[in-house]
């Protein structure tokens, strides 16, 4: 059973503060960041998506929203690490999708559970050609948090590849799992046990 690491349950920022591939040209125009976050706020203090029967239409916008500032591909790549390798082509397609929509029931209730919090973004520090950090502070009920993301440089977009809370990395943590899976299993018994995971979430 593949289990959540206890530091998720400070999640709920995690989508809330993803930022615009363009701002990691011009890192000091702060009102794109700002933009961002207005927009997922706007969408989680309707009222009318607040509905328990437009709660899927609710995370549908939210995706939308915020999603498309992720790379999912690289992210599972790097949740594999490298055993990725031993992966063939269709191990490759069928884990990907998988591990994204973990990724999602492990984040989206969360997300909505947005309750005013403030962020406070500290600094952007290049540490390749193609890899850069940016860090933040999140004030929540009184308790801060450091809250960074990784991003990668693919052609001419930054797209976020991992996030790191107070220090642990978030794909680290589901390498350190995966791997343990992969001393005992093969490839598809990983993928099997995803499919189960996933069953019991959402059946």
């Amino acid at each position: 059973m593949i289990q959540r690491p206890i530091f998720f349950i400070i999640l709920p920022l995690l989508c809330l503060l993803l930022m615009p591939s363009a701002l990691w040209a011009q890192p000091d125009n702060i009102h794109l960041i700002k933009s961002t976050v207005n927009q997922a706020i706007t969408i989680l203090n309707d009222p009318e998506l607040s509905l328990p029967e437009n709660l899927e239409l609710r995370r549908t916008r939210l995706r939308e929203t915020l999603y498309k500032e992720f790379d999912f591909a690289r992210m599972a790549q790097g949740a594999v690490g490298r055993k990725w390798r031993k992966f063939s082509p269709s191990q490759k397609e069928k884990f990907i999708p998988l591990f994204t929509r973990i990724l999602e029931n492990t984040y989206l209730a969360r997300v909505e559970q947005y309750q005013g919090e403030e962020v406070e973004f500290t600094k952007e520090v290049r540490q390749t050609k193609r890899i850069t950090r940016v860090d933040s502070v999140v004030t929540s009920k009184s308790q801060k948090y450091d809250l960074s993301y990784r991003l990668y440089k693919d052609d001419a977009n930054w797209k976020i590849f991992d996030v790191i809370i107070e220090g642990v990395s978030v794909i680290a943590n589901y390498r350190a799992q995966f791997q343990q899976i992969l001393k005992n299993s093969s490839v598809d018994g990983l993928l099997a046990k995803l499919e189960e995971k996933l069953e019991k979430e959402e059946g």
